[in-house]
């Protein structure tokens, strides 16, 4: 019950350092931004599940770490994630089908926090759908990324290969929310992002995610 309510409060608390170091992205030479995006959205698995190190961290408390089970399925709209502890212990499970998030299971403490819940469901959507820019988003070039803006949704794209490599909605005194991605995972074509860090600019949390392993479905 302790480990529960710590969990709890790293994650109302804030957002620590950032735990992944970017390499310096190299130049790009005559990026074609149309071609970018076709070329990311094909490196794209339909679906896929993977077994992660999810790191909830915040300011003044240790980080906690939770086992996450994932599996998403972008034809279908679709996606789930199971919560365990270093124990096995099913701390959470969450579903999702559009834009709609179910807390599906939840042991009685993390279920009195519902909303946070829905939350971190809303950002395993975040992180791993729509990740290609809108057809009709304007963009800008610069020596190292392609950046795309619709309304206050922007994606930043760079590296070589260029992937994403950032992906947030603006608001008035920051990013409402943020996720970045620090590494990429390649097998048959398709790409898997094993660093990620998203910052939620609501509850005043973090969710790292490093991946374990992961397979196509």
């Amino acid at each position: 019950m302790r480990y529960v309510f710590i969990i709890l409060i790293g994650l109302l608390v804030g957002c620590s350092a950032d735990p992944f170091v970017r390499p310096p992205l190299p130049k790009l030479v005559r990026p074609d931004a149309l071609a970018i995006k076709t070329d990311f959205a094909n490196a794209q698995a339909a679906e896929f599940s993977s077994q992660d190190s999810v790191i909830i961290s915040a300011p003044f408390h240790d980080d906690i770490a939770v086992l996450g089970v994932v599996k998403i399925d972008r034809k279908a709209d679709e996606f789930e994630m199971v919560g365990l502890n270093q124990l096995g212990l099913e701390l959470f499970h969450l579903s999702g089908k559009g834009n709609t998030v179910t807390v599906v299971s939840a042991i009685p403490p993390l279920m009195e926090q519902k909303p946070i819940l829905e939350s971190i469901g809303r950002d395993v959507r975040r992180m791993y759908f729509d990740l290609v820019p809108p057809a009709k988003a304007d963009y800008k070039i610069d020596d190292t990324t392609v950046r795309y803006e619709k309304g206050d949704l922007v994606y930043e794209f760079g590296g070589q290969p260029i992937v994403l490599l950032e992906k947030r909605v603006e608001g008035a005194f920051g990013p409402k929310w943020r996720v970045r991605y620090y590494d990429y995972a390649e097998s048959a074509g398709r790409l898997y992002p094993r660093g990620i860090v998203m910052d939620n600019g609501h509850y005043h949390y973090r969710i790292v995610v490093k991946n374990r392993n992961w397979q196509t479905d």
